[in-house]
């Protein structure tokens, strides 16, 4: 794996980080800032599509494979933002909160797995 590519992926986790590191620090219902968290994560997707998966850079099958691992859990990290912003209830917002916060610990698993 070159060490451009590697630089990619270092980078995409530095931004999930923050996301989550954001997202943490709110465990209490919050629409108006699962909106900011959105629109963050719409960046680390179009960051994720212009610069790893669409690279001129050579990149092996088994990171290919993590490549789609790591597209499938952004797009649910998604889905999951968007049942998060609707939550009403702390009940329900916790709930999707802990969801969320297992999607990055997966999330970070894959990253790990293309550095290592």
């Amino acid at each position: 794996m070159s060490e451009s590519y590697l630089n990619l992926i270092l980078d995409l986790q530095d931004r999930l980080e923050s996301l989550q590191t954001a997202i943490a620090s709110q465990p209490e219902p919050a629409p108006a800032i699962a909106q900011d968290w959105q629109r963050s994560l719409k960046e680390i997707q179009a960051f994720f599509q212009q610069q790893i998966v669409n690279t001129s850079l050579e990149v092996t099958p088994p990171h290919l494979s993590l490549q789609v691992e790591i597209d499938k859990q952004l797009k649910m990290l998604g889905v999951d933002l968007s049942m998060l912003q609707t939550s009403r209830s702390l009940a329900t917002w916790q709930k999707r909160h802990q969801q969320i916060s297992d999607r990055f610990v997966t999330l970070q698993k894959y990253c790990q797995m293309h550095t290592s």
